[in-house]
């Protein structure tokens, strides 16, 4: 009969397992220390504050409004610090000898193709023009 006590005594682990999983993740979930899944912003202010419909809309509304902003501006950083770069990058190609533009147009004109990084930008927004383009510095 001991492959019998051992059935029970697992059968038994388990069930003291379950009970106190579902004990502390409900102490976790009353507590605060989980978030109800699904919950979102407006839901968790649905519940605390007691929105009225109309405020509930207009909340949506507003956070709508703000993540659009948010990541506008995330863009605009983002191309900015790619020009900014890019007119860096020009400025120095100014200070360099022809055979040292040529060097650099060819190993340093696309920085990020080398480095395995990729904009989501293209390049001829802001890359400076190509060395046939550009004045030669005089002599």
């Amino acid at each position: 009969m001991p492959a019998r006590s051992n059935t029970w005594l697992i059968l038994i682990v388990a069930a003291s397992c379950l009970l106190i999983g579902f004990a502390l993740s409900t102490f976790a979930y009353r507590y605060r220390y989980f978030r109800v899944p699904g919950g979102g912003l407006i839901g968790r202010m649905n519940l605390e504050l007691n929105l009225t419909p109309a405020q509930r809309d207009r909340i949506g509304d507003i956070l709508r409004d703000t993540r659009f902003k948010v990541m506008q501006a995330h863009r605009d950083f983002d191309r900015q610090r790619h020009q900014l770069f890019w007119q860096g990058l020009g400025q120095i190609r100014g200070v360099l000898t022809p055979d040292q533009q040529r060097i650099f147009d060819r190993d340093f004109n696309q920085p990020w193709e080398h480095h395995g990084h990729g904009d989501d930008y293209s390049e001829s927004e802001s890359a400076p023009p190509p060395a046939s383009a550009q004045p030669s510095p005089a002599p």
